[in-house]
């Protein structure tokens, strides 16, 4: 068993550390998704193609997160670290001086395969504090970046994307990292203190079938969009593929005497529903990220910019909603109060666009609301990180796998969200215009006022989706009994 060991790390540089890499995480996530279109634009992709990037991304990042406690214990923190934030500032440099689809493509992969692991080093990080209340503060130091990462990603964007500036995106995440390795470099340990235990071997088998799987799934879940009405028999063989390979690498693995990952960890109740919550977190995340420009946009005629900071300024009430939450898990820390209450949230906001009267101002009716999906999502993961692994804190290396498998998940829990809701507009979007166009009797505008009103119907019909599974999700995390 892999006991807690103790490290001398002035503990502001380790908060410090803990913060930026997950920061990093879904700053990125924030910036990359609300700038989808625009880049797409000035690298002249297609949608296709720009799927197919999205999903190599996300199976490159899989395939590294699959490693982390393997090289880890080779490397040493300082090592692993220094590397996996070199990779990453050259792929972020990459893209930001992109011009054509491959040269971006290249530089996403080397941002996968250096960065798709920050999150979960950042989680790992925190049991660099010895075993104490004092872990508290790690986890603050995590929540409080994932809040803040959801609420600046998409009004930096926009800022961004109004100066013409959109590699600076990559260039803001790229100094992030360095700044993330000039901690590393200076304050984390040499060795793999805390991970030093139960050796792991890489198993190249495995991780091949890992990574395949991966990859041919995520690119069937990217392509739902653009492949559902068309190509489907093929997409649905790709799907099949992928998951069949995916189940090849858990019976190959689960057989391993010294695996990569340690899969008898889904023995635990609480850890399985752990990676559920958080993996329709992810989805829910991708769907309605998906949905909110179209809504917004589309519905109230606001610009991109503007509805960056809509947004982002919306999105601040997630810091508060994250430092209520650790005020009161200090004296009342049973999860299910914050579960319900996040997608109680979820369904609340869900309503609110579901119902959105497009005659309104775009400050008044929308914005607070912003607030409740990041304390959705806070609630959510934030509650999921602090209870969900109490099983499996005997020994860090198993922890470790833990928090690599439920990150992995979460890849394609976003993949397959942003394929869904992009699937729903297009069956709404299509089904709203034909009668719009039957009650139409002139199109003065080129038909340009009836696909905005066919996009908000098609976005508003969605929300309904949403907020029904807001609703189911508060009631069924209000019965479970596996976190008591």
């Amino acid at each position: 068993m892999n006991a807690p060991a103790s490290v001398d790390i002035p503990r502001p540089a380790l908060l410090a550390a803990i913060f930026v890499f997950n920061f990093i995480e879904f700053l990125s996530t924030g910036m990359t998704v609300f700038a989808a279109p625009a880049i797409m634009g000035h690298i002249g992709a297609s949608p296709e193609e720009y799927a197919t990037v999205s999903a190599l991304y996300a199976a490159v990042a899989v395939l590294s997160i699959s490693q982390l406690t393997v090289l880890m214990q080779r490397l040493g923190w300082r090592n692993y670290l220094l590397g996996a934030v070199l990779c990453y500032m050259f792929g972020a440099w990459l893209c930001a001086t992109s011009g054509s689809v491959a040269a971006f493509a290249g530089g996403r992969l080397l941002m996968a395969l250096g960065g798709g692991v920050f999150m979960t080093v950042s989680r790992m990080m925190v049991n660099l504090i010895p075993p104490s209340p004092q872990r508290l503060q790690g986890i603050a130091a995590f929540g409080g970046a994932l809040s803040a990462g959801l609420a600046l990603g998409p009004w930096l964007a926009s800022r961004m994307l109004a100066h013409e500036a959109w590699g600076g995106m990559f260039l803001a995440l790229a100094l992030l990292a360095a700044l993330g390795a000039l901690i590393a470099a200076r304050w984390l340990p040499q060795d793999a203190v805390t991970l030093d235990g139960s050796p792991s071997r890489m198993h190249l088998p495995d991780a091949v079938l890992l990574g395949a799987g991966a990859a041919v799934t995520l690119y069937a879940l990217q392509h739902l969009t653009y492949d559902w009405h068309g190509e489907r028999a093929p997409l649905m063989g790709h799907l099949a593929l992928g998951v069949g390979l995916l189940a090849a690498f858990g019976v190959l693995h689960a057989r391993r005497s010294d695996p990569f990952l340690h899969l008898r960890i889904l023995k635990s109740s609480r850890y399985r529903l752990g990676l559920l919550i958080f993996s329709v977190c992810y989805a829910v995340l991708g769907i309605v990220n998906t949905l909110l420009p179209q809504v917004v946009q589309k519905g109230l005629g606001v610009g991109l910019e503007q509805a960056g900071e809509l947004q982002g300024i919306g999105l601040l009430s997630t810091v508060v909603a994250f430092m209520a939450m650790l005020e009161l898990v200090k004296r009342k820390p049973h999860p299910t109060k914050f579960y319900v209450t996040g997608f109680l949230f979820l369904a609340l906001l869900a309503w609110r666009f579901a119902t959105l009267d497009p005659r309104a101002h775009a400050f008044d009716a929308v914005q607070l609301w912003f607030g409740l999906f990041g304390a959705f999502l806070t609630l959510g993961m934030a509650t999921t990180a602090i209870h969900s692994f109490k099983d499996l804190q005997a020994d860090n290396v198993v922890f470790s796998n833990a928090q690599q498998l439920k990150n992995m998940l979460g890849q394609a829990g976003l993949a397959l969200g942003v394929g869904l809701a992009n699937i729903g507009l297009q069956e709404r979007t299509a089904l709203h215009s034909s009668r719009l166009a039957e009650k139409a009797t002139a199109l003065p505008d080129g038909g340009l006022e009836m696909a905005r009103q066919a996009g908000l119907l098609a976005g508003q019909d969605l929300f309904w989706v949403v907020m029904w599974v807001g609703l189911a999700g508060a009631v069924l995390l209000a019965m479970q009994r596996r976190f008591d």
